[in-house]
């Protein structure tokens, strides 16, 4: 069954993808191949791609044994050392680029969320420290990461497509604040955007709605809320409002912001009295460390949890608004794979080529086996909705076919024979569970397709 409905889907992305012309043709675009040499653009890729180790255990004399061992190339390790330059950089960001807009159209939604939104979209940043000789390039800030280099990762996924949107190395001085606006023009009328704090600004809500697109977030802790009427809403008058009416939520309109304000959905709900002493001992301790107070305003914000979203009442009721906000963490869980499974931010001291050039031909490893996840992900959802494939449980197992996997894309091994003996073997009993007294993110997206 899996190989009648996706191997057409995963023979295509192969052909397009990772086709020798394809990839040669980027290559000479961005300056990285300008003559016939004895290591070409897809040698030097794939051999990056498909190492098993660590860029910090990976020294040149691996990588030209591996080139030796699989394509019958001698380079000395001065040679290769000349081939991470700016134009190997330009080459696999191009590469990034062309992937991400060149996906194929692997999941189709449930039409019942797809009438509300066209795509849910999560976007966060992960950090990570490089050694010092790289801190030119990607400098390190405050107490973070100070005297080494630090690079920062901008990555964004749509959750029911699975593909995608964005993945980037920025310096930090590019914070999510100012990526948030230089990514404006990303924005697509119908699809639901959930971020973390830092991108939020009252250029981006207004941004979203002009675009007639939706956002779903934390209330900022220093914005200033207003009723519709313009009188200002306080954490103490809330407080009241939940004892006066007993209610469990609070859904009302305000406008956010005092100089320039957003119209939209204030949801607030109280947290338990364990998440409250948490909160409130937190934030002592960040006080204290800053030296200031905490005020009475301040304490009361700590029991509650409070989003904004400008999605009407009707798509998305008060009592689903922080299911919906918790898929936020699936990112999360993206980010956990990529370091404890992959180790991507394990670097070692090494020219700053060098190491993008590294970090960018795993990430696109990454790429290629999480199209093999969204196909897998959905011949699982196709047989029973609520349930899909565990994002940390089937990356275990890629390591596992990693080997056969490049014999595939190096056309040595059948796609369809490898996926027979191979993957379909070793991806068994990868289904997501659900947490205790939690739902899974299929669930919850699946109570949205229920919806009316």
């Amino acid at each position: 069954m899996f190989i009648r409905n996706q191997f057409d889907k995963l023979s295509h992305i192969m052909r397009q993808n990772f086709s020798d012309n394809q990839i040669n043709l980027i290559a000479r675009r961005t300056g990285f191949v300008k003559r016939t040499r004895k290591l070409n653009a897809s040698h030097f890729l794939n051999t990056l791609m498909f190492s098993v180790a660590n860029q910090a255990n990976r020294s040149l004399p691996d990588i030209t044994a591996d080139l030796s061992e699989h394509f019958a190339i001698n380079i000395s390790k001065e040679g290769l050392h000349k081939r991470f330059n700016k134009q190997g950089v330009a080459f696999l960001k191009e590469l990034v680029r062309y992937h991400l807009s060149h996906h194929a159209p692997l999941f189709k939604p449930a039409k019942n969320f797809t009438r509300h939104f066209s795509g849910v979209n999560i976007k966060d940043s992960s950090k990570f420290s490089l050694p010092a000789i790289n801190s030119d390039s990607y400098p390190g800030f405050g107490n973070f990461s100070k005297t080494n280099g630090l690079m920062n990762l901008q990555y964004e996924f749509d959750l029911i497509s699975g593909n995608w949107k964005a993945l980037d190395l920025v310096t930090t001085k590019t914070n999510d604040q100012l990526d948030s606006r230089n990514t404006i023009d990303s924005i697509n009328q119908g699809e639901l955007y959930i971020r973390d704090l830092g991108y939020i600004t009252p250029f981006y809500l207004k941004s979203v709605i002009e675009k007639r697109a939706y956002f779903l977030n934390r209330i900022p802790a220093q914005a200033i809320i207003h009723t519709l009427k313009k009188e200002p809403i306080r954490w103490k008058n809330i407080k009241r409002r939940f004892e006066m009416t007993g209610a469990q939520a609070l859904d009302m309109e305000i406008l956010l912001y005092e100089r320039e304000p957003v119209r939209c959905r204030l949801v607030v709900e109280p947290v338990s009295d364990t998440e409250y002493r948490r909160r409130l001992k937190a934030a002592h301790h960040s006080a204290k460390k800053h030296g200031v107070g905490i005020t009475q305003e301040h304490k009361l914000r700590c029991r509650y949890n409070a989003f904004i979203t400008n999605v009407n009442k009707e798509i998305l009721p008060l009592e689903k608004i922080r299911k919906v906000y918790y898929l936020r963490w699936q990112v999360e869980l993206v980010f956990k794979t990529w370091k404890s499974t992959f180790e991507i931010h394990k670097v070692k001291k090494v020219k700053t080529e060098r190491m993008e050039c590294q970090l960018l031909a795993k990430l696109l490893w990454v790429l290629l086996n999480w199209r093999l996840f969204q196909c897998s992900n959905q011949h699982v959802i196709n047989n029973s909705p609520k349930t899909g494939v565990s994002l940390i449980k089937f990356f275990k197992r890629c390591i596992q076919f990693s080997h056969s996997l490049r014999l595939v894309i190096l056309r040595r091994v059948k796609l369809k024979n490898w996926l027979n003996h191979t993957f379909l073997p070793l991806i068994e009993n990868t289904r997501c569970e659900p947490p205790a007294n939690k739902q899974t993110h299929y669930q919850i997206l699946h109570s949205l397709n229920a919806s009316p």
